[in-house]
């Protein structure tokens, strides 16, 4: 059980995770290093930071049900290749290092987030629908995979695709990664549990903070609109970046 001061780091940290995740994502980048410096290895801080992710994702779409943002039509459909691709993630991430991975996905993530100034109308337009095509769905289950392997940067690159390929606007886009990030999260949790990497201690106190987070990001998202949610993709997209090459 961490000490008081490094529980108060940690729920701090959590909170400042759940109002980057709600807003873009990279939230992880903070959490992890905290998990870290409790003393936890690293692929225990990264199995028993699913815990606080989770719960956020459930925070997350309560807020923005309770808010009439509801495009959970298509969140069964896709949360099948998602999910799919999380479990041999998961699987993965206690048995192998992550290093490859870091480098491919800060590729992705910049590329992603260079399509804000490509195609800003996508980014800013708002949209009552959305509907990601069949083809996509290889790629849904290679962000699955990462997403279960290591999860850090994850958010930002859900959040592009359903805006740029879905047809969703960006306040309705991050209420489906919401949906989806709970759902195969909860599948890559199952699988370091049953491996004996999670750490149930620090990773409810990370929550504890993360769930207020994820809720104070989901109503700026809502009250600010599109346009809010541009910038901070283009933010967390650059320290994702920075973290990942580190």
């Amino acid at each position: 059980m961490p000490s008081f001061w490094m529980a108060v780091a940690l729920a701090a940290g959590g909170f400042v995770c759940g109002v980057l995740n709600a807003l873009a994502g990279g939230g992880s980048f903070v959490t992890l290093p905290l998990l870290l410096l409790v003393g936890l290895p690293p692929q225990v801080a990264n199995a028993t930071n699913r815990i606080a992710i989770v719960l956020q994702c459930v925070a997350g779409v309560w807020t923005y049900h309770r808010h009439n943002v509801r495009p959970w039509k298509d969140v069964p459909s896709l949360a099948v290749p998602l999910v799919l691709g999380a479990v041999p993630g998961a699987y993965l991430a206690t048995v192998l290092d992550e290093e490859i991975f870091r480098k491919v996905v800060a590729v992705l993530i910049g590329a992603m987030a260079m399509t804000v100034f490509v195609d800003p109308k996508r980014w800013e337009g708002k949209s009552e629908g959305g509907r990601v095509p069949l083809r996509l769905y290889p790629l849904l289950f290679a962000l699955g995979f990462y997403g279960g392997f290591l999860q850090a940067g994850i958010g930002v690159l859900l959040l592009g695709t359903f805006v740029l390929a879905g047809g969703y606007d960006a306040v309705r886009g991050n209420a489906v990664k919401f949906a989806l990030a709970g759902i195969f999260t909860i599948a890559a949790l199952l699988l370091f549990a049953g491996a004996g990497q999670v750490q149930w201690a620090p990773g409810l106190v990370v929550a504890a903070g993360t769930i207020l987070g994820g809720i104070v990001g989901a109503r700026l998202v809502i009250a600010k609109g599109a346009r809010w949610v541009r910038v901070f993709v283009v933010l967390a997209a650059v320290a994702a970046i920075a973290k990942l090459l580190s």
